[in-house]
């Protein structure tokens, strides 16, 4: 599967099998983030792999806790598209306006999720621009991408996951609270079949200057 393949099949995933991954699947996933680019090479970056079923479960609960408390990682209660797109599967998108009912039980089945923490301290200084205080978000975004699409090329499943307290889990993972858990990654062989999610036409999102 070339690259080109990869990026247009990808698909969030929230069903998986029971199958274990293979070490070495994993082993390259990690590698491809490793690789993805970053400020001046920073590399702001470390993974913590949970394959256990407990601590599987017990992210579940914390997922619970954070639902309870509003206290999620980066989303809000609601998501709501700003212009609805025709091919959009409409039950999927029904299912995942609302915080609330998102269901979480996936976090139990799947058999590798990858913590994705970033190192704020990694920042970069420009000349005359001072640091770049966030640099290392875009950074482990970058890693992240990789990630999902290393998966893909593997035949497996993967969903970016950001429903979660970031103290709770930190506290968990035994993460230094001067890092940061900017996602956890889903990784499985998949349940079933995504549709697609349907994409706004490129050109609707390009301007060109001439």
């Amino acid at each position: 599967m070339d690259v080109f393949e990869a990026i247009r099949t990808r698909r969030s995933r929230r069903a998986f099998d029971s199958r274990p991954v293979e070490p070495d699947k994993i082993n390259k996933i990690l590698d491809a983030a490793c690789w993805a680019p970053s400020p001046s090479n920073s590399q702001p970056w470390e993974f913590v792999v949970i394959t256990n079923e407990a601590s599987r479960n017990r992210l579940y609960d914390l997922s619970e806790i954070a639902r309870e408390k509003g206290t999620v990682e980066l989303h809000g209660y609601a998501y709501v598209r700003p212009t609805p797109i025709a091919s959009v599967d409409e039950e999927s998108e029904e299912r995942e306006k609302s915080f609330p009912d998102y269901a979480f039980t996936f976090l139990r089945k799947v058999p590798v999720i990858v913590a994705v923490v970033g190192l704020p301290q990694a920042q970069v200084r420009l000349r005359g621009a001072g640091r770049i205080q966030d640099g290392y978000k875009y950074a482990c975004a970058a890693a992240i991408q990789n990630m999902l699409l290393a998966a893909q090329a593997l035949e497996l499943g993967s969903l970016w996951f950001t429903f979660f307290d970031q103290k709770l889990v930190g506290q968990f993972l035994n993460i230094d609270p001067g890092k940061h858990i900017v996602a956890l990654v889903c990784l499985g062989y998949p349940a079933g079949d995504a549709r697609s999610p349907g994409r706004y036409p490129c050109e609707s999102k390009v301007r060109r200057l001439d």
